[in-house]
């Protein structure tokens, strides 16, 4: 197993490529799809795409990687308006002419990968948690050392609040590989993290 990481575009949002026995999967296509499929060699298949939210730092290169590859693209369904071409436009969304399949909550197979997904509400209505074997990809919902913004379109003190306490009951040795800056652990995050160490110390 092999993840690329390329923070790319106006926010430096972490693109994530997961390389697995030759077959790929993409994580937050933020954006420039040529340049992130240049990292995918003549051998390996690119078997889907996963958004863990619909903010457009983290689709942008979406539809180009779909008409590169022709591979599925998979959102929970609680950000699909976010991304509708056909919906009202919402803050930091865009549109995104692909096909999109609905991402339930639960072990979700996707061509060679299978993944766990968490659905954690808070910083959109759609957040999801991506864990693929001790790897966990959190998009805007978890950094290191922080969290997602609540005050966006879709976003939800109280919904975060849940969603990091069921974060703090995932194992601590899970690799954590958010949607902007440096990668952490769950372990790490619990005893450093003041939203997850003092927020959550007396619920």
């Amino acid at each position: 197993m092999k993840i690329e990481t390329l923070p790319i575009g106006l926010y430096q949002e972490n693109s994530y490529i997961l390389h697995d026995q030759d077959h790929v999967l993409f994580i937050d296509p933020g954006r420039f799809g040529s340049e992130l499929a240049a990292h995918v060699s003549a051998k390996e298949t690119v078997d889907g795409i996963v958004l863990t939210h619909g903010h457009e730092d983290h689709t942008g290169a979406v539809d180009d990687l779909v008409d590169l590859f022709h591979c599925p693209v998979y959102m929970h369904p609680g950000d699909l308006d976010m991304i509708d071409p056909h919906a009202a436009p919402t803050s930091y969304a865009a549109p995104v002419y692909a096909e999109v399949k609905e991402l339930e909550e639960g072990e979700v197979t996707i061509g060679s990968f299978t993944l766990t997904i968490y659905h954690t509400p808070g910083h959109s209505r759609g957040s999801v948690l991506v864990q693929y074997r001790n790897r966990l990809f959190t998009g805007d919902t978890l950094f290191a050392g922080s969290i997602g913004r609540t005050d966006l379109f879709g976003g939800d003190d109280r919904e975060m609040v849940v969603s990091l306490k069921r974060i703090r009951e995932l194992p601590n040795d899970l690799w954590v590989y958010p949607g902007h800056g440096e990668a952490t652990t769950i372990g790490q995050e619990k005893q450093t993290n003041p939203y997850l160490y003092y927020l959550l110390a007396d619920l």
